[in-house]
């Protein structure tokens, strides 16, 4: 069995690690409460396939005793090394956060540096962009299954209300998903590849742009269809005389191309007719309708980096001061157009980082990037711009959202193409081990891999008991335990048992629980200000007699989401009660919605009961 596995070449093993990584990997689903994270399903598989390619590439380092590395291996290390600088000289509002983004992204970097370990030849190359062809064929029939069968049982394909998110349980990052399908599979109609292709080669390049044009259309997302169109040019410019010496198979192509965007053409409308307002301002440069909130999402970020601009105002920061702006520019524009809802993100990735790491986490992110534009240019201007093409839907998609949060597919996808690029300048020295230090760098690729799959598996779980409490109407907190202990899950966990028993109490007419529920509601609201708990803090204090207090949480709530309705409704409820006022008979129905924790507790209860894709915002 020894003798057989120390056969196996490197390349291989690289991609069947690989093609495990990009299609069964990211295809398990669970019933969620949607978000990002781990709180999506297929992002815990993927991490468990990711380490699995780590801690195989130590393994064959150790192997065939040497170490390769991209030449540009310090700039690539650039975040990294940032994010642990911010570490040292930034409090961290929320630690469990930063200790998650810091693994997130030295994870990523572990997997670009193991992605070298394989020794993969051009031909390789070939062979793992045609994995990603594969990948993008099935999850683009996931998709269309959604279109046809929106109602299909959710263990089998994500509840979807007729949209084609596939796994992703968002239209956007799967339309970048297929936009960048489409790129690899023009790229590779460049490439000797195409010049005599087999059949099945054929048929992925055909499938592949056929169905990736089609969701790009079909998902009226504008980000999709920009840099489709975009790449395209860029690779058409690059490549013209490779593909006329392709004349049957470009006339296919053209076919495909041409019937796909047919039969999406309704989307391409809905993406035209949205770009019409993307940029429609007030005079006073300030955004008041249509769907441009991004304009006002971006001022208020930009005005809360002006505050700390060096090193930001920590990791896990964003939404307390993001929030506590939005108040004074809601002041100074009270018609400007913003989400209603909370926000977690200023969907673009480099205001986040503005935002939270400021100008020491932007110079990291920069280097990086200019070192894989480095690395691509010096390959020769048309490959240098068809690998940039390559890169665009993904790099243009962080712009207008947060993909790599929400799914970790376009994370992986990127470093493998960033991989492709950097793999030109590779460097490879020798590795002189003890037998002691070989024994402990094995045992440690081995233990990660079991590490990390046992804290998915336990994470599987957390997710599992959460929908089960909800499931069952929020009447048994018991069933919350796997959840409270597991690291990523810990936090809703609490935020579910802490209003389930507060709101028990208060229907109950107790407010014994009432003190426990500040102690634990005040810090935790004042980082991530869910628009519920100001209503639920608010009663606290009235339970407890801090009448003040209530007033002043309730109205703090309402100046930072002056349009949810369950809040202009309760501040008026707050001040009678708080004033000993008994409510008038016209108001005991909005008295019964807005005070009754049991109206709350059912809604929430039955929201969960059908799993449905996480909240987003209209196709970009």
């Amino acid at each position: 069995m020894m003798n057989t596995l120390s056969r196996i070449k490197p390349q291989q093993t690289g991609l069947w690690l690989l093609g495990i990584l990009f299609l069964p990997a990211t295809l398990f689903f669970q019933p969620n409460l949607g978000g990002e994270g781990m709180s999506i399903s297929h992002n815990i598989s993927v991490w468990i396939a990711a380490v699995m390619v780590i801690s195989s590439a130590t393994l064959l380092m150790l192997r065939e005793k040497h170490f390769s590395y991209p030449a540009l291996w310090l700039a690539m290390a650039a975040l990294p090394i940032g994010m642990i600088i911010l570490g040292f000289i930034v409090d961290n509002f929320l630690p469990t956060k930063w200790l998650f983004r810091q693994l997130y992204i030295f994870g990523g970097f572990l997997f670009l540096i193991a992605l070298f370990q394989f020794r993969f030849s051009p031909r390789d190359i070939e062979r793992v962009l045609l994995i990603i062809l594969a990948s993008g064929i099935v999850h683009a029939l996931y998709g269309i299954s959604q279109i046809i069968w929106p109602g299909i049982l959710p263990l089998l394909v994500t509840p979807s209300k007729g949209v084609p998110y596939s796994i992703f349980q968002q239209i956007n990052i799967h339309a970048s998903f297929q936009a960048t399908v489409l790129m690899t599979a023009l790229y590779l109609l460049s490439r000797p590849l195409a010049l005599k292709p087999r059949p099945m080669v054929v048929f992925l390049l055909l499938a592949s742009i056929f169905l990736s044009c089609f969701i790009v259309a079909f998902s009226g997302s504008r980000t999709g269809l920009l840099s489709a169109v975009g790449g395209t040019v860029v690779l058409v410019i690059c490549n013209w005389r490779s593909f006329l010496r392709r004349k049957p198979l470009m006339i296919a192509v053209a076919i495909s191309i041409a019937a796909a965007l047919f039969m999406g053409n309704q989307g391409i409308q809905r993406s035209s007719d949205k770009l019409g307002d993307l940029t429609a301002r007030s005079g006073n440069g300030i955004a008041e309708s249509g769907s441009n909130s991004r304009i006002n999402i971006y001022k208020i970020s930009f005005e809360v980096f002006k505050q700390h601009p060096f090193s930001g105002h920590g990791i896990g920061s964003f939404q307390k001061v993001w929030h506590d702006q939005k108040v004074d520019y809601l002041q100074r524009f009270p018609n400007a157009n913003l989400p209603p809802d909370r926000l977690s993100h200023p969907h673009n990735e480099l205001m986040l980082w503005l935002v939270e790491g400021g100008l020491i986490a932007i110079v990291g992110i920069l280097i990086s990037v200019i070192a894989v534009i480095y690395a691509a240019l010096s390959c020769g201007w048309r490959r240098g711009l068809s690998y940039i093409a390559l890169l665009l839907p993904i790099a243009l998609h962080t712009q207008v959202e947060l993909p790599f949060y929400i799914s970790n597919i376009p994370w992986f996808l990127m470093l493998v193409l960033i991989f492709v690029v950097l793999r030109h300048n590779t460097k490879t020295t020798g590795l002189v081990l003890s037998r002691s230090a070989e024994l402990t760098t094995g045992t440690a690729a081995v233990a990660l891999f079991l590490g990390v799959t046992a804290v998915m598996l336990q994470t599987v779980q957390a997710n599992n008991s959460i929908i089960r409490f909800l499931q069952g109407r929020m009447t048994e907190p018991v069933l919350l335990q796997p959840a409270l202990s597991n690291p990523f899950f810990r936090d809703d966990a609490e935020l579910y048992l802490m209003r389930t028993l507060l709101l028990r109490e208060l229907n109950a007419r107790q407010g014994r629980f009432a003190p426990q529920f500040i102690q634990w509601a005040v810090p935790y609201i004042e980082y991530t200000p869910i628009p519920q708990l100001y209503l639920d803090l608010s009663r606290a204090y009235l339970a407890t007699g801090e009448k003040q207090k209530a007033i002043k949480t309730i109205e703090d709530g309402q100046a930072r989401y002056p349009k949810i309705a369950v809040l202009n409704e309760s501040i008026g409820l707050i001040k009678q009660a708080a004033a000993g006022v008994s409510p008038q008979p016209a108001d005991r129905p909005a008295v019964s919605g807005a005070l009754s924790g049991r109206n709350a507790e059912t809604s929430a209860a039955a929201a969960a009961t059908a799993p449905t894709p996480p909240p987003e915002t209209p196709a970009q």
